[in-house]
């Protein structure tokens, strides 16, 4: 698996100024064609659709159907990009089958590597959120500790197997807590 297919169609929205950075789970397996900055997802793209649902939600309930959001993607992908959010993996090699236990190991070997990739895409005081238990358990406690500024206390799930709605519920006050969802339209 080639990880530069994931970096490359991040890169492509990766805003000038990040004002939140999102990070995430190891992208899923490309034969699942369904990576969050790909632009052209049919299905299972919970994470895009229940995010844009907490930071764009005037405009995504215009939307009749999932399926007519889904059409729109690169645009709200662009609109993401302008408003300075962005999304990255703990890592950017995809762990199908990985366990938990496996996925945090690996998570906390590659924190190096994180953290010289959000410095170099990132101010170190940019504000992170962590968005899964597992990304959470595994690197949230460092990056507090290097100085990083996770801005949150506790773990926000991953947004599918029924965990939609506490993700929402979680992180759109997080977001308006710190300011930092974006001005209506």
């Amino acid at each position: 698996m080639d990880k530069n297919l994931f970096v490359k169609a991040r890169e492509k929205y990766r805003p000038d100024h990040i004002k939140v950075l999102f990070i995430t789970e190891a992208p899923p397996a490309e034969e699942r064609n369904r990576y969050f900055y790909y632009e052209h997802v049919r299905r299972g793209d919970s994470l895009f659709l229940e995010l844009i649902k907490v930071l764009f939600s005037e405009e995504v309930e215009a939307f009749e159907t999932v399926k007519a959001v889904r059409n729109e993607k690169a645009y709200f992908l662009e609109r993401l990009q302008e408003e300075g959010y962005h999304l990255m993996g703990a890592v950017d090699t995809p762990l199908p089958g990985a366990t938990a236990a496996t996925r945090i190991k690996i998570y906390r070997e590659n924190l190096p590597g994180l953290i010289k990739e959000i410095l170099h895409i990132a101010r170190p005081n940019t504000p992170i959120v962590l968005i899964s238990a597992v990304v959470y358990k595994a690197i949230g406690e460092a990056l507090k500790a290097s100085g990083f500024q996770v801005i949150h206390d506790d773990m926000i799930e991953f947004p599918n197997s029924g965990q939609q709605i506490n993700f929402r519920r979680k992180l759109k006050p997080l977001l308006r807590e710190h300011q930092l969802l974006p001005a209506p339209l």
